[in-house]
């Protein structure tokens, strides 16, 4: 992919799901759904690695507009309320019903990035982010799509 290409994907992608389906702006449970699935994706592994902490920050950041306090707040909130505290069928049937298919696919292309910010896919990374995308309605061609923006492939 061209230079051009992916800045023009990333300017695409910027503050895609600062709005839910229906054009109103994210609320925290939106917002926090999302941090959480980005958690759950950054803890998977062994290592929480400093990669996957930016690569979470970032694309909250970004796909929300929020600043790096916000962002930063978001996160607190989430990981008080991660798995066990709420089940994540709850997480992903919040993003089902409040996000179009777009930010859906956008939603599994940040988690693909938070694991892919290592360089290191586990099988246990990949078998959660097949979960997730079942389970936010995605297609497997959907789900291709997101990973190959996920991960640069």
């Amino acid at each position: 992919m061209q230079l051009l290409d992916r800045l023009q994907e990333y300017l695409a992608a910027r503050e895609r799901l600062a709005t839910d389906r229906s054009g109103k702006p994210a609320d925290v449970e939106l917002e926090a759904a999302t941090a959480i699935l980005l958690l759950e994706a950054a803890y998977g592994d062994s290592d929480y690695e400093w990669s996957e902490h930016r690569a979470l920050l970032k694309g909250l950041e970004h796909a929300f507009g929020l600043d790096h306090d916000e962002t930063l707040n978001l996160l607190d909130r989430a990981e008080e309320i991660r798995p066990p505290i709420v089940k994540l069928q709850d997480v992903t049937d919040v993003i089902l019903d409040r996000f179009d298919v777009a930010q859906r696919e956008e939603v599994v292309a940040l988690i693909w990035k938070v694991i892919d910010a290592d360089d290191v896919v586990e099988e246990w990374e990949q078998a959660f982010v097949d979960h997730v995308a079942k389970a936010v309605g995605l297609s497997d061609a959907q789900a291709k799509a997101a990973r190959e923006r996920g991960t640069g492939d």
